[in-house]
């Protein structure tokens, strides 16, 4: 009697003092693979083709999307499409199983796995909600006492209607004899999701780079675009709009100037390991207050995952300038970019 009393007592305690969203009820998600195996836990997330699942021991799975043939879950999540819509449910399986059945008051849609975009609890806290990565690189050679460091980190919010991202890429170059080579780039951004996968968006930027002339740039604007693709692995997206800059030149004096900005941006990954990812934008900005004049800035980066949620990183970054803000000839700055990196 007395060890059925303490068995109470102890199952008591835990109920009462356990933290909220711990509970062994709250991971009851049940995911069937085709293989047969299930999965039972708490649906976190899913994104770039990994499905992210919380266990009761803590631990997360991250589970190959084109690996699940059904899901069950009573709790409400949310469901972008290739089509750039949203659903709004519960999961159920479908009949015959192989699409997702998403149960909402109005019924029951089944969706094609591979039409999925994105999921994410309705009910999911602010720091879920966030998803990033970190990538560091540094070299030394002693020989030419060269000292290379860089830094580059990413991170968007996403809501049904909107997505907010900042990103931080930084370069630093110091060699005995030789003048430090210093590049940085901050930007806020915005954008507005519209229907038929239109959107219209906002940033606001600072830059510096010395081998450009350029002391600190800092930028406002604002555009309109749409995906052109937008599938379970691959986007590629166009923007059209302007920018307003103020330029501090390393020598001479600062200016105002406004620009039209065309942009590009593509990303695709692979889901099997190791899951490769690769982005790349392009931007050309045609300047309306300096005629002749034009910026292009361009980025490469293909990530190899090494254990998850570590990566190796090779990127590749051209700016160019028609008219050096210092010397107002044509001036350009590339080179690759190798280190490792974190997401979260």
């Amino acid at each position: 009697m007395q060890m059925k009393w303490r068995r109470a007592l102890s199952l008591a305690g835990l109920c009462l003092f356990a933290p909220a969203g711990t509970a062994l009820a709250q991971r009851t998600d049940v995911i069937v693979l085709f293989n047969g195996d299930r999965v039972t836990g708490e649906i976190k997330s899913y994104a770039t083709g990994r499905l992210t699942v919380e266990t009761d021991i803590g631990s997360d799975l991250s589970l190959k999307w084109n690996r699940i043939t059904s899901i069950t879950s009573e709790k409400q999540f949310e469901v972008e499409t290739t089509e750039g819509t949203y659903d709004y449910g519960s999961f159920a399986p479908s009949t015959p199983p192989g699409k997702l059945a998403v149960v909402s008051e109005s019924g029951s849609r089944e969706l094609e796995f591979l039409d999925v975009v994105r999921i994410a609890p309705i009910h999911q806290t602010f720091w879920r909600r966030w998803d990033g990565s970190l990538d560091l690189g540094f070299n030394y050679t002693q020989a030419s006492s060269l000292v290379q460091l860089n830094v580059n980190a990413n991170a968007i919010f996403r809501r049904p209607t909107f997505a907010a991202t900042a990103s931080l890429n930084t370069f630093f170059s110091s060699q005995s004899g030789v003048p430090s080579s210093q590049r940085a780039n901050f930007v806020l951004g915005y954008q507005k999701v519209l229907a038929d996968r239109w959107f219209v968006g906002g940033f606001a930027g600072a830059d510096r780079n010395l081998d450009l002339g350029l002391d600190l740039r800092l930028s406002l604007g604002a555009g309109y675009g749409r995906y052109l693709i937008q599938t379970n692995r691959t986007t590629l997206g166009a923007l059209l709009g302007i920018s307003g800059d103020h330029e501090n030149p390393v020598t001479g004096e600062s200016n105002y100037e406004a620009a039209a900005v065309i942009g590009v941006q593509y990303s695709m990954f692979t889901y099997d390991f190791p899951k490769i990812t690769v982005n790349s934008t392009l931007q050309v900005l045609p300047y309306l207050t300096d005629a002749g004049r034009v910026r292009v800035e361009f980025n490469v980066q293909a990530k190899r995952e090494i254990v998850r949620d570590f990566y190796l990183s090779l990127s590749v970054f051209d700016s160019y300038d028609s008219r050096d803000p210092s010397t107002q000839q044509s001036k350009n700055d590339w080179g690759p970019v190798l280190s490792i990196g974190w997401t979260f």
